[in-house]
Formats: structure tokens, sequence, C-alpha cells
């Protein structure tokens, strides 16, 4: 009996772990796809069909397994969609191919809706607090010892006391198993993210903004999609330092981040290129678009009252910079950027210049020059 017990146990951690590990590799933005949980509820519904093969004695005439815990894994992991499908794997196999079709099949098959119902009722995904996981266990765990007794004519106290705790304790095991190895990777993200962001404003580093460069250049080559790089400087920011300290500082330039934040849209890239200095990759955004974004951004700021640590306020502006790809080539694009934004400075300040809009050229060694 042990023996069976401790293969039932060991091949469901074993599988969820390494299950984990293989759905902890895919991009971020596929763990809600429709495809995933397709695939994790097969999974786990396979791994429920296995379970039955790996069942223990916890009578004379009476055999129990885990089966249900994948149904209530794939429910908190997957929601809906995944626990029907995992449900729909572990019922149709218990009803047809375990020991052929019957009432006994019958009335086994059915406990897999059942637990399936009772995790759709309580468990909250991540939100799932140690009492309702706890409730779902036990009200699972009844549902079982009802279908056991049931298909035995009858089950003695001393095999519903057995297997009620052994399958609470394997639940309670297994789902911390999960909520540890979330909580590691939560923490990995965490400082990955941190690792890609300013220490100030939370915008995006200069080291990341490169990453971010490289990936967007080979989508727009590949996909023949506009993107612009946008240079933006604070106009006169020495001067606040200089008056107001750098406590005031500080403050201009994380108002001047959630003025960029509500300018532009969630999927353009705003990082801070250091000191006074920003860069913005506007995506799918060709010469003519930026034109009225970067406008925008200028009139954003102007009109913005900045508020001061002393309880002051201040009215700053900003000028900038555009290049797009590919009406600049893309070796060009932050030099021609950087020269559209040093031309709008010497032009008064106050302004927006495009690559297109330059006075002069100047000979670019291509290659050499890289974001700072």
């Amino acid at each position: 009996m042990l023996q069976s017990l401790f293969n039932n146990f060991t091949l469901l951690t074993t599988v969820i772990f390494f299950g984990y590990m293989i759905k902890n590799k895919m991009p971020d933005r596929l763990e809600t796809a429709l495809c995933i949980r397709i695939l994790l509820g097969s999974s786990l519904g396979l791994l429920g069909v296995v379970l039955m093969y790996y069942n223990f004695p916890i009578s004379g005439h009476a055999v129990a397994d885990f089966r249900q815990l994948p149904i209530l894994i794939s429910v908190y992991m997957g929601g809906g969609i995944s626990g029907v499908i995992t449900t729909l794997f572990i019922a149709i196999y218990r009803l047809l191919f375990l020991y052929g079709f019957g009432m006994h099949s019958v009335i086994a098959a059915i406990n897999a809706p059942v637990t399936f119902l009772i995790g759709l009722m309580f468990l909250r995904g991540r939100k799932t607090t140690m009492e309702r996981l706890i409730l779902t266990l036990a009200l699972s765990a009844s549902s079982t010892v009802i279908v056991i007794s049931i298909l035995s004519n009858g089950l003695p106290f001393k095999a519903i006391g057995l297997y009620f705790p052994l399958f609470i304790l394997a639940g309670m095991f297994t789902f911390s198993m999960l909520r540890y190895l979330r909580n590691k990777d939560d923490s990995i993200r965490m400082m990955r993210e941190a690792a890609n962001r300013d220490f100030l404003t939370s915008l995006y580093n200069s080291r990341a903004f490169e990453v971010k460069m490289e990936h967007k250049i080979a989508a727009a080559q590949r996909d023949k999609i506009p993107f612009t790089l946008l240079f933006v400087d604070i106009d006169h920011f020495k001067q606040v330092n200089d008056r107001y300290g750098h406590l005031a500082g500080d403050a201009v330039l994380l108002q001047i981040a959630d003025v960029m934040r509500e300018t532009f849209r969630p999927g353009d890239h705003i990082a801070r290129k250091g000191g006074e200095e920003f860069v913005i990759l506007v995506d799918r955004c060709d010469a003519e678009q930026i034109k009225m974004i970067a406008e925008r951004l200028r009139s954003n700021v102007e009109n913005h009252v900045f508020l001061l640590p002393d309880g002051g306020e201040l009215r700053l502006t900003i000028s900038a910079g555009s290049a797009t790809y590919p009406n600049e080539h893309e070796e060009e694009l932050i030099v021609k950027a950087d020269q559209a934004l040093y031309q709008a400075k010497e032009a008064g300040r106050n302004r927006v210049y495009r690559a297109a809009d330059l006075f002069y050229e100047e000979t670019i060694q291509k290659g050499i020059y890289r974001f700072p």
C-alpha cells in the first residue's frame, strides 16, 4: 500500500514540477493565450489518466488515487477552459476505457465534473486563500469518499480516516509547491525588470532600450512596419537644479515621465537616456505621424504645472528631434534623431524637429555610434 501511494504521489508532483518548468520557459504574453490553456488542460488530463493506473488500496476491496488533483490544479492555473478539458479527459477515460463501460464506470466518472465544479466555485488562481484551498480539498475528498462508498457497498470508517488526510496532505503539498514556484518566478521577473528600469523614473534605462531598439529594427525589417525614434531634452533643466536643488530636479523628472506615459501608447517604449534626456521608440509611426505626436508631447509639457517639494510651481518646455525608419537607414537613426534634437535647440528650444527638417547634413560613420 505504501509503495503504491508513494508511486501515485511521486508521479503527480514530478510531472507537475517539470510541467511548470516547461510552461515557465514560454513568453509571458502566451500565459493567458487560449492555445496554452488548451495545452495545460490536455496535459493535466493525461496526468489524471496515468494516475488511475497507480492507485493504492485503502481497504480490503477499495482502491483510490489522486486523479482529482490534476482537475483542481487545472482550474487553479488555467481557469475554466483548462479545467473543462482536464475533466473531459479523466471522465471519458474512466467511463469508457479503464474497466469498460458500466454502471460503476458511470458513477466513478461523475466524480470528475463534481470535482471541477468544486474547484470552479472556490479556487481563485493567485488570489486563492489557504482557507479556500483547504475547503476545496476537503469537499473534493468528500466527493471521492462518497463515490468509493457507493462502488464498494460501503466504506469502513478506517478507510475514510485514511484517505481523507492523505488526499488533503497531497493537495496541500502540491499547491504549496506551485505557489513556491510562482513566487520564485515572480521574484526573478521583478529583479530582471528592475535591472532594466531607471531607478528614479521607472522608465526603461539605456541598456534595456538598446535591446528594444535591436528588436524593433529586426521586426520592422521583417514586417515592413515603420517606427520613429524620438529624442527629448528638457530645456534649461540645469537651472532648475541650480536654483531649486536636486530634489526639485528629481520631482520634475518624475512628472515629465508621467506626462510621457500619458502621451504615448502602451506599445511605445520610453527610456531615460541620462540626466534630462529621454528617448522614445514610437511604434507604427511614420515621418508624418510623428509631427503630430511630438507636438502633442511638447504641448502637454508646456501646459503642465510642475509641483516642487517646497510647494512651489514651475513651468518648463522641451525640445525634441526624431528620425523615422525606413526613411533613415537603421545605422543612422540615432545620429539623425540626435542631430534633429540639436537643431531644435539651436532654433530656440520649445520645438520639435524631424531628421527630414535638418538644415544641414553631416558625414556619418556607420556602425560606430552606440546608445550610451
